[in-house]
């Protein structure tokens, strides 16, 4: 009688032990497939600046935001905000050629100078130097990272 208890006991954990891990490879599967992106903070190369006094506030600025797509799947990116916890400081609106960003590929989005002007300002005045970022995909999905925004929190305490 015991032997046949462990040998039912041995059975049913065997096979609780391989519907586990049936579940974690899916859920592993899962995981990889979902979309994921990177962003970064990046200058922006003299060649593409107009000078300082021929600047409008829709010029490009100095500051640009580097996405990459660090998922197996192309993305396509429609829009991107940045959030001081709950505070939209800057909303970003993707082209439409650069709206693809494919599996380990990047896009660079260089700010106007209106939305770095605008970054700056909050960045002034509630001293942070990391921003929360929502992506927004054409279907409305969202993708939430963080961004280091070191260009603009040196300027800021140094404007001060």
């Amino acid at each position: 009688m015991s032997e046949m208890t462990t040998t039912i006991f041995g059975g049913l954990f065997t096979l609780l032990g391989v519907i586990i891990g049936w579940g974690l490879n899916e859920l592993s599967t899962v995981l990889r497939s979902k979309p994921k992106l990177s962003f970064q903070m990046v200058g922006t190369p003299d060649a593409e600046l107009v000078e300082n006094e021929l600047r409008t506030k829709t010029s490009l600025s100095e500051c640009g935001i580097e996405i990459f797509n660090i998922g197996q799947k192309p993305f396509v990116l429609e829009s991107f905000a940045l959030y001081d916890g709950n505070k939209l400081l800057v909303d970003c609106y993707i082209d439409e050629q650069s709206r693809v960003i494919l599996p380990y590929h990047n896009i660079v989005y260089t700010l106007m100078g209106q939305e770095a002007d605008s970054l700056l300002y909050h960045c002034k005045k509630s001293h942070f130097d990391k921003c929360k970022v929502i992506a927004y995909n054409l279907s409305g999905k969202c993708i939430k990272g963080q961004l280091e925004v070191p260009l603009i929190s040196l300027r800021a305490s140094t404007d001060i």
